[in-house]
């Protein structure tokens, strides 16, 4: 299902992951970053509480500091307040753009951590699914009482 779609970004959910998508095809303003984000937020809000995401960046490449900052310091405490549990997100890079960051690492200031935002970073879409996917798994598995898990290994 399509959220949301302009000329720089989709955001599409799949009921059957229980996955949010947000994937970039160029680069926005600031103005169109927030607004994607704001839509997805509404989104999880108004019908669906999604607290898986993939975000595909491999088309864009590094977002501005600006973007980064605001998605740490504003959007993930507004994600919180809405789905009050653990987020988890998948984010992909393009090879080169992971190369880069591995390569050009360095320790900047402290921004905002959030102890239920959980990233992995990956270079293949595939991957960030199958990741987010265990994790829907183990959340699963946390949901069967344990009563039902101890006579089935009996």
């Amino acid at each position: 299902m399509v959220v949301y779609s302009t000329t720089h970004s989709d955001i599409i959910y799949n009921s059957t992951e229980e996955i949010l998508y947000v994937n970039w095809k160029q680069r926005p303003s600031n103005n169109a970053f927030i607004e994607t984000y704001l839509q997805g937020l509404e989104f999880v809000q108004d019908q669906v509480p999604v607290n898986l995401y993939c975000t595909d960046l491999s088309q864009l490449g590094p977002l501005e500091r600006e973007q980064e900052a605001w998605l740490n310091n504003v959007f993930y405490s507004k994600l919180y307040d809405v789905l009050q549990t653990n987020i988890y997100v998948g984010v992909v890079f393009s090879e080169n753009h992971f190369k880069a960051i591995v390569t050009n690492y360095t320790a900047t200031e402290a921004t905002a951590h959030h102890h239920y935002v959980h990233f992995n970073y990956f270079t293949d879409r595939e991957e960030a699914i199958f990741w987010l996917e265990s994790v829907k798994k183990g959340r699963d598995n946390n949901l069967i009482p344990t009563q039902m898990l101890s006579k089935s290994t009996t």
